[in-house]
């Protein structure tokens, strides 16, 4: 069965849409798993509704090994691919000297690779320099491919792709416009659980737009040969 974790380089990159939109797309032809890092309740709630199957929650801080693995092992039966969303930063834990609690730990812990989503708002050959260091920090995450967010035109598109991989080398598989309707879509949608959302005027047409921007802008195919 194939297998990503969906990481950010930050709070606020965007991780929660694209990983939204990429497990609604998928499951239009294939049974997907999600996951979520962290004790969090309502972005569970919303890759459940795009999915029909539970969203499960992993955290490396209260679980140990043999647990994460029971608790991914488990819900992956009768799926196709699994997508772990991650929580703020990659690195970000309970320490800050260890990986404990982090995204980066369930990811080495379940062997999963990682596609990296940075936000690149007023940034190009920095959107590398990034990358690199993400890589460099701890070799034994195995990030195998980039998602750039908030991408302001076609000049700032090639530009920052042409910089990652070529510095990186590994693959921007997607290049996600910055568009004030997917913001503020985005947004709204963080504020209450899925259930209590949908329904509600103008619920549907947010879900749309975001799985709409996302699907035109990320190659699902380059992502599934990452999984």
């Amino acid at each position: 069965m194939k297998g990503l974790l969906i990481a950010g380089d930050r709070s606020g990159s965007g991780k929660t849409s694209i990983t939204l939109a990429l497990s609604a797309l998928l499951s239009r032809s294939r049974t997907v798993q999600t996951f979520k890092v962290g004790m969090d309740y309502v972005d569970p709630s919303y890759l459940t509704g795009v999915t029909g199957r539970a969203c499960r929650n992993l955290d490396d801080y209260v679980m140990n090994r043999d647990e994460l693995e029971a608790v991914f092992s488990h819900g992956c039966r009768g799926a196709d691919v699994a997508i772990v969303e991650g929580v703020r930063g990659l690195f970000e834990g309970a320490e800050a000297l260890t990986d404990l609690g982090s995204t980066a730990a369930v990811a080495k812990h379940l062997a999963l690779p990682v596609v990296l989503v940075v936000d690149a708002r007023s940034i190009t050959r920095s959107a590398a320099a990034i990358v690199k260091g993400f890589q460099a920090f701890d070799p034994d995450v195995a990030i195998r491919g980039v998602i750039l967010n908030k991408i302001s035109g076609a000049r700032h598109r090639e530009k920052t792709i042409r910089a990652v991989e070529h510095y990186c080398g590994i693959p921007v598989i997607g290049a996600i416009p910055r568009m004030e309707e997917m913001e503020l879509a985005a947004r709204y949608l963080g504020l209450v659980p899925y259930r209590e959302g949908v329904g509600g005027e103008g619920f549907a047409e947010r879900i749309d737009i975001i799985k709409s921007v996302i699907g035109e802008h990320v190659d699902l195919d380059a992502l599934l040969e990452i999984a």
